[in-house]
């Protein structure tokens, strides 16, 4: 197969981290940002994403970088405050304006790739949620990612959202941060998190991209979350352990809003064919404490 153009608009830690992983001989990397010195500053690697310079929120700038042609589209944008105002930029701005563009290219893109977050779903309780389970945000950050997944819905023919649960893994350890100094959650009510190693995310993006290279047509969404939500007291409780400290270490808890407890499934995600590294947060977070060793 010809190298394939991919474009990822809102280039950042996720997108630099997916290029390493790709087959340079079937893709070519052009990482968007409005600002890449700052990408080139942190030593993004500039052997593997072509950094160019856009906007995404402004139609003109979007079309002016496409017109180089483009056959996989991958946005993941985060906002840059977190504020109303921030996220609508972030989300709700950049979905309208490649809405406007893409299907009116010469050739639209094979695949649109848009990567949410399982935010969208405010609802709390023992009861296993799945893509099917209407989203019922409880905050600003979900109405506006919730619009956003509208709005660039039918984008392109086949255009996928892939609603992530909490990332982890290296420079992604706030957790962790949390545990070193000795917070955790209440043990009761139990407030069930979800998880996703970044390593894990990173693969099953491009299992997305390469199965739908193949032939085969992807579900319109799916959340992307390992095997086990977990309690997040049971969490800290396990990861006190694994760091080395005594069970008296946490000292503080933290209440944090029962709406943020609920039970994501991952079927979807692993009837793809995807095999997870890191299927639960033992293997995950060991992996992660490892490397920081």
């Amino acid at each position: 197969m010809a190298q394939e153009k991919l474009w990822i608009f809102g280039c950042g830690d996720l997108g630099a981290r997916l290029a390493l992983q790709l087959n340079r001989e079937a893709y070519s990397v052009n990482g968007v940002r409005r600002n890449p010195l700052v990408a080139l500053a942190t030593k993004r690697r500039a052997d593997v994403v072509n950094w160019r310079r856009g906007d995404a929120t402004k139609p003109e700038d979007v079309q002016g970088l496409l017109a180089e042609g483009a056959d996989v589209i991958l946005a993941t944008f985060t906002p840059d405050e977190h504020t109303q105002s921030g996220y609508h930029r972030a989300y709700i701005d950049t979905a309208t304006a490649l809405a406007e563009v893409l299907p009116n290219l010469p050739r639209p893109p094979r695949l649109l790739i848009w990567v949410s977050s399982t935010r969208v779903y405010g609802q709390c309780g023992d009861q296993m949620l799945d893509e099917r389970a209407p989203p019922q945000p409880s905050g600003f950050q979900g109405d506006i990612l919730l619009a956003a997944e509208e709005i660039i819905r039918n984008a392109v023919p086949t255009t996928c959202v892939v609603r992530f649960a909490g990332i982890y893994g290296p420079g992604r350890d706030r957790l962790l941060s949390q545990v070193r100094a000795g917070r955790c959650a209440p043990p009761q009510p139990p407030q069930f998190s979800n998880r996703i190693h970044v390593d894990d995310a990173i693969g099953f993006l491009i299992h997305l991209m390469e199965q739908h290279r193949g032939g085969w047509s992807p579900e319109q969404l799916y959340i992307g979350a390992d095997c086990m939500p977990v309690p997040m007291h049971e969490l800290q409780q396990w990861l006190v352990k694994a760091m080395g400290y005594t069970s008296a270490h946490l000292r503080e808890f933290v209440q944090t809003s029962e709406r943020r407890s609920k039970k994501l499934s991952n079927k979807r995600m692993l009837e793809t064919g995807y095999q997870l590294k890191y299927p639960d947060y033992r293997s995950g977070y060991s992996a992660l404490l490892e490397s920081e060793r």
